[in-house]
């Protein structure tokens, strides 16, 4: 019962973490863009 569990957890963990550093990757994006207009 346990493992299944685990494999059910695990796609959307996965999936937590992609949208996790993509969505730090675009507030980076954003906030280096207010910070440095002129580059853009």
């Amino acid at each position: 019962m346990r493992a299944s569990a685990n494999g059910c957890e695990a796609p959307m963990t996965l999936d937590y973490v992609l949208g996790s550093f993509v969505t730090f990757f675009i507030l980076a994006y954003l906030v280096y863009a207010l910070v440095r207009p002129e580059r853009f």
